[in-house]
């Protein structure tokens, strides 16, 4: 199964009824947040907020300049991608090594945000010398056909050379044209090899039993984990003075009393025995 979608930003405007996209069959989108340490596109939060509605899988990606400041970037990135929104590193012309890559994905991770895909295009690991993408999240590769037209007839298939690995990995998607013409616009498609499920795991990442739970649900499950915390080690973890101190004279926690009760325990039943067997001796 190959699922198609679409890359796009300023650009290409803000017309682009993403309704329309998803209504032609496209499964997902990837939009520019930002670029740089001070540019955010302007067309981020419409096209973020319409790709929510219609039904897309969204991504939204910084363009990493090798001239900037990782840091810097990673913040600007961050504060206006979102919550809940996978991220993209697009990673290409005047981006830098691949040092700078980890960096920033080590970067944007730092703030709580999972990078989930790398758009790595072929050409440009080949000008940057190479190197392992093997642990890359996400790979994106592109590789265009000629021509314009629908995406569907445009797509070079799934056994296309685009889809061959490079650096140690197989790309996850490939991005097969800029002149593909969806909902009236030409604009850049990507293909995923795989089902709609498939394809929002890696956007989203491993996942465990707590995103079963809605957000209510997860804030009543942190209060009362705190509250068993708070019962186990005491309030601000500084003991309970009900429960007596240690040798340093620290308040004991639940544990520490429960440890020396049993070594207590231990010591009264060994005075227990010795009384017995002198009664019995």
């Amino acid at each position: 199964m190959t699922l198609y979608g679409i890359d796009i930003s300023n650009n290409n405007g803000s017309g682009i009824d993403l309704a329309e996209v998803r209504a032609e069959g496209f499964d997902f989108v990837f939009c520019k947040v930002s670029e740089g340490v001070d540019f955010v596109d302007a067309t981020w939060p419409g096209y973020r907020d319409a790709a929510q509605a219609a039904g897309l899988l969204l991504a939204g990606y910084h363009y990493l300049r090798s001239g900037s400041s990782v840091e810097a970037q990673a913040d600007t990135f961050v504060s206006n991608l979102g919550p809940g929104i996978a991220a993209m590193v697009d990673f290409e012309a005047g981006s830098g090594g691949l040092d700078t890559f980890w960096a920033f994905v080590n970067a944007v991770d730092a703030r709580g945000t999972r990078v989930a895909l790398s758009y790595i295009p072929h050409w440009y690991w080949q000008q940057i010398g190479g190197g392992d993408l093997s642990a890359v999240p996400g790979l994106i590769q592109s590789a265009y056909v000629g021509g314009s037209g629908y995406a569907s007839e445009l797509y070079p298939g799934d056994d296309a050379a685009g889809w061959r690995p490079f650096g140690g990995r197989t790309p996850d998607l490939l991005q097969f044209t800029d002149s593909a013409i969806v909902a009236g616009h030409s604009v850049d498609a990507d293909a995923f090899r795989g089902t709609r499920d498939q394809l929002a795991a890696l956007l989203t990442g491993p996942q465990g039993v707590f995103m079963a739970l809605d957000d209510a649900q997860q804030a009543e499950l942190l209060a009362q984990v705190g509250d068993i915390d708070t019962q186990l080690r005491g309030p601000g973890n500084a003991g309970w003075p009900q429960l007596g101190v240690d040798a340093a004279g620290q308040n004991l926690t639940l544990v520490d009393a429960v440890a020396a009760m049993r070594a207590d325990l231990a010591t009264l039943a060994a005075e227990i025995a010795a009384i017995k067997a002198k009664l019995t001796a």
